[in-house]
């Protein structure tokens, strides 16, 4: 075999590995971003959006498919430690306690028990998730870990351009179209506050239901450090590159 053909083989190879390693991006239908972060892991809080700042910018983005009729429910899940106390200003969205009213009901369905909010009196946290959104258990969303508050985001539009931001990769690409809103938040007293985003997903065809976003699409502010290496799944394609940039390189050279 010609040294010609033996490095198309070689180049093919690599090229298939990468392709195989490299993960698919696809858009969830919820997910929120903090502007700035850097996407990593910090204990058993796997590939999230990390920021130690306390005030920040936070992104909660619904995204459509062929088959989404509407996005008409969307619901931010903040996490808070268990025991802990602290406060959330959260600009735009409305502080949710014992019900709200939805043309599917009174959502969450109990109420709220745990004092974790200093500076919004009345409003409690709920000691466990399955008032509403109990659909994944990602860490920290669980109960025995955090304590759960709710915040009304409104109704997502399919009026543009969205990104996925995948802090399983540390990639932020355009892909799909739905909303994006913003919403400026700060935050003080927890050692850290975690960002999930959820709601109603009515569909063309098949069955309605409610979702929340992949734990990889997720957000935390953190009063601690921020992680400072690259998530795995970059240092792999990383490495990869780097070998694929040096077998060119010899290749050349003989």
């Amino acid at each position: 075999m010609g040294a010609g053909m033996q490095g198309r083989i070689g180049c093919a190879a690599v090229l298939a590995l990468l392709i195989v390693l490299s993960p698919a991006l696809a858009t969830p239908t919820f997910q929120t971003y903090i502007q700035g972060a850097v996407a990593g892991s910090i204990g058993g809080d796997n590939e999230t959006w990390f920021t130690n700042n306390g005030t920040f910018n936070l992104v909660a983005v619904g995204s459509f498919t062929s088959n989404t009729a509407n996005l008409p429910f969307g619901t931010l899940v903040v996490s808070v430690p268990k025991g802990q106390t602290g406060t959330i200003t959260i600009g735009g969205a409305t502080l949710l306690t014992a019900t709200r009213s939805t043309p599917f009901g009174d959502i969450p369905g109990g109420n709220a028990n745990v004092d974790a909010l200093t500076n919004v009196a009345g409003n409690d946290a709920y000691a466990i998730k399955s008032p509403v959104l109990d659909l994944n258990d990602h860490f920290p969303y669980q109960n025995g870990v955090a304590n759960f508050l709710y915040y009304d985001v409104g109704t997502f539009t399919n009026s543009g351009l969205v990104h996925n931001y995948d802090a399983g990769t540390g990639a932020i690409t355009v892909e799909g179209t739905g909303q994006e809103k913003v919403f400026p938040v700060s935050v003080s007293g927890f050692m850290w506050v975690h960002f999930d985003l959820g709601g109603y997903v009515d569909q063309v065809q098949g069955d309605d239901s409610w979702d929340l976003n992949p734990g990889s699409h997720d957000a935390t502010a953190i009063s601690g450090s921020l992680p400072t290496v690259p998530v795995p799944g970059s240092l792999l394609l990383g490495a990869l590159g780097a070998g694929l940039v040096g077998w060119i390189r010899r290749r050349r050279a003989l």
